[in-house]
């Protein structure tokens, strides 16, 4: 295999080439996690590409395939999703993106790694509780300006670490009226928030064309784990698994904190 990092400039370059194949290995279970059990892509796969590589690597690297992975999502509701809880969520959220991207920019890597062991940690232990609680979120109502601001904060958390999506649903779970209304929202948001931010990565630098190169060598490996989860999510018992996966995450954070 050759060294698909040399494109890359100064010491990435040098990478380890098996260091794509491990990735590869990531993104395909992150692909598979999301398709199979609807735990979002970028919380499994955020903490895994920052101990692999630099934090504002990993995080440009995956950009553009959390964006391909929400407009297939799109594509499979298209016009499923909910205009109010978008137009209440929409705007601030990429406000925040907008304002994450900056902050990705300018802190040290050392700050975004353990930024994203945080959101690892506390996003983790949400996912393990809603296992088997499913119903505590859909208990909240939150009046429309705690989703105005519970969308800013999921654009900031969405630059930084690819995981708005948990924060935005304390919002749209409560006020979906079904789940296909709850799943085509999420896609739509997904979507509007990659676009933004595949433009404010650009802005500052956080997405280069050789990352973005890098990253389209790994779409194939998205696409065959996405299939393989809708193929295999009945075989695996779910509420175990998810545990196991929080578990995971979390132990990630750690490791994102404290190595």
């Amino acid at each position: 295999m050759g060294n698909f990092f040399s494109i890359l400039p100064g010491p990435l370059g040098s990478q380890d080439p098996y260091l794509l194949a491990i990735l590869m290995g990531v993104v395909f279970a992150g692909a598979f996690l999301t398709s199979a059990f609807g735990i979002g892509g970028g919380v499994f796969m955020t903490p895994l590409f920052i101990l692999l590589l630099p934090p504002k690597l990993g995080i440009g690297l995956l950009g553009p395939l959390m964006l391909l992975s929400s407009g297939t999502g799109v594509r499979q509701y298209w016009k499923e999703w909910d205009h109010r809880i978008v137009m209440v969520l929409l705007p601030s959220s990429l406000v925040g993106v907008w304002l994450g991207t900056y902050l990705l920019s300018e802190i040290s890597p050392v700050i975004v790694k353990k930024t994203v062991g945080i959101l690892a940690i506390f996003f983790g232990a949400i996912q393990f509780i809603t296992v088997d609680q499913p119903e505590w979120r859909n208990r909240l109502q939150p009046a429309t300006w705690q989703g105005v601001v519970l969308g800013f904060a999921s654009g900031i958390t969405s630059a930084l670490a690819h995981i708005g999506g948990i924060v935005f649903s304390f919002y749209s779970l409560p006020h979906s009226r079904t789940k296909e209304i709850f799943v085509g929202t999420t896609v739509f948001l997904f979507f509007a928030q990659g676009l933004l931010k595949m433009g404010t990565y650009v802005y500052y630098h956080i997405l280069t064309l050789p990352i973005l190169i890098l990253s389209l060598t790994l779409i194939p490996t998205l696409l065959l784990g996405s299939m393989a989860g809708k193929r295999l999510n009945r075989l695996i018992p779910h509420k175990l698994f998810m545990r196991l996966i929080c578990i995971l995450v979390a132990a990630m954070g750690i490791g994102l904190i404290f190595g």
